[in-house]
């Protein structure tokens, strides 16, 4: 309910339901030991809670800004092998999509598996899975504030001790914009929601038939297959010319770029990628290699 853009986002009305219910429609089909909703503590938030219970979910609650410690309560009363991560600002997640990035885990034995690092599914749709054990390593260890508001940060940020892995859409589509942050994509959604035969049932390309592509493509995009995830790749055509970036993980927060192409795309290659990081929570400090 906090959120700074758009206060209540999760219970605006969503073609005559909040949009959390419809959320929670979507996911239904899940089969998850189990669906929490993991809220705060403060009074705002109980007409979130309602829902829930609504819904047929279970709850817990915690403080507004640790939002780790609320995970690490949830997990408390509902243990589990795996945690998978969904937020409430991504309405249209598909169950098919949260089903393909648990099967990515479970076949990599990853600590940390996403379809965000390496995006190819429209910004919206994002679902992160999480070893339990490393979860756990977080809660414990996570000072930074950041880290503990975003939950997983802490064990992307060290590839050097966790395993990571990345699920794939098949497709490039990561600059298209399904999350709802702003009451622009709220009357986005409205829209949408009322194009679709059934809002509940729709999957993610029923949404994509109605809403198509409007945003360009990035001048480089990502290279992107279902797998242990080491580094991150960019590859693109600039001046006509192929080029890639290739970026790893040295130091929490901080990326060595590895340029491959004409010396006179260079410049323009890593400006791309930089300006693809800007806000990421892995890399906020790309360096390149001499």
């Amino acid at each position: 309910m906090g959120s700074t853009r758009l206060p209540g986002k999760v219970l605006a009305d969503v073609g005559g339901k909040p949009l959390l219910a419809l959320m929670l429609d979507r996911l239904k089909p899940l089969t998850v030991d189990h669906l929490v909703i993991a809220t705060s503590d403060l009074p705002q938030d109980d007409p979130v809670v309602d829902v829930a219970q609504g819904a047929g979910v279970a709850v817990v609650r915690g403080s507004e800004s640790d939002v780790l410690a609320r995970f690490g309560r949830a997990l408390d009363s509902y243990p589990g092998d795996a945690v998978i991560r969904l937020t409430g600002d991504c309405p249209l997640t598909d169950p098919a999509i949260v089903e393909h990035v648990l099967e990515v885990h479970d076949r990599e034995g990853a600590d940390y598996t996403s379809n965000t690092l390496q995006r190819t599914y429209p910004d919206g749709l994002d679902v992160e899975v999480v070893r339990s054990a490393a979860l756990r390593d977080a809660i414990t260890e996570a000072e930074h504030p950041d880290e503990r508001e975003h939950v997983t940060p802490f064990i992307y940020r060290r590839p050097d001790r966790f395993t990571l892995a990345t699920a794939c859409s098949g497709s490039q589509l990561g600059t298209e914009r399904w999350t709802i942050d702003t009451p622009d994509d709220l009357g986005w959604l409205r829209s949408v929601v009322t194009r679709l035969d059934d809002p509940a049932t729709a999957s993610w390309e029923d949404v994509l038939s109605v809403t198509g592509i409007h945003r360009p493509a990035a001048a480089l995009q990502p290279e992107c297959t279902d797998g242990r995830l080491a580094a991150r790749t960019w590859v693109g055509t600039l001046g006509g010319e192929p080029v890639r970036v290739t970026v790893t993980v040295e130091a929490p927060g901080r990326g060595i770029a590895r340029y491959d192409g004409p010396d006179d795309g260079r410049r323009d290659a890593l400006a791309a990628v930089r300006d693809l990081l800007k806000g990421d929570r892995q890399i906020d400090n790309l360096e390149e290699t001499p």
